[in-house]
């Protein structure tokens, strides 16, 4: 009997090394519950992006966030957590099968991020790692980020500051420069920024 989630599976790891095997995944993923009619399907799309993080992030890049993110105190809320968050976090994310591998969620939440964050409250801090390029309705979330803030809070935004990769990149609905970014995001927020290596880091104050 063919074990299709690891044919699957395996042919990821095959589409990350440069094998062209997108028409083979199409067909396969049809018989695959959390990766059906990948790509077209944003849910699997980010399902199986979320398997391949650890090939796809450098150990160095994923040090250097874990570092920059190691400063915030209290309790966490990770806005599209996929299947890591950085720190221990309660964790939001579309995807149950995302959630259902992320080892430092105390706490997860299944949920579209379109429509902004579901009722909560009380956040000393808020993270998104490699999210807000692909958030339609960003606006939307932005003030929900500051709503489940306590006064003086601070939402960090991580994004990659080179052009996405071409397969990411077919999902992307935000591109900004980083005084954009910036931008954007003061309007919500009292915004401090900083460069390092190939990545963009958003301290944003709920003040």
């Amino acid at each position: 009997m063919i074990d299709h989630d690891t044919e699957f599976f395996k042919g990821l790891l095959e589409l990350h090394y440069g094998v062209d095997v997108v028409d083979k995944l199409k067909k396969i993923s049809y018989n695959v519950g959390w990766a059906h009619n990948w790509p077209e399907n944003d849910m699997s799309f980010w399902n199986a992006e979320a398997f391949m993080w650890g090939y796809k992030i450098d150990k160095g890049v994923r040090k250097l966030i874990e570092n920059e993110l190691s400063s915030l105190k209290g309790k966490n809320l990770d806005v599209g957590c996929g299947s890591y968050s950085y720190i221990k976090s309660v964790g939001v994310d579309f995807s149950s099968k995302m959630l259902q591998f992320n080892d430092n969620c105390i706490e997860k939440i299944e949920y579209d991020l379109e429509k902004g964050l579901p009722s909560l409250s009380g956040f000393d801090s808020v993270t998104a790692v490699f999210v807000l390029n692909y958030i339609r309705n960003l606006e939307v979330l932005l003030g929900s980020i500051k709503d489940v803030l306590v006064k003086g809070g601070v939402f960090v935004c991580v994004l990659y500051g080179k052009e996405l990769n071409s397969w990411q990149k077919q999902k992307e609905v935000n591109s900004y420069d980083f005084d954009e970014w910036k931008g954007v995001l003061s309007r919500h927020f009292n915004v401090t920024c900083n460069q390092k290596e190939d990545l963009w880091f958003f301290r944003c104050r709920n003040v």
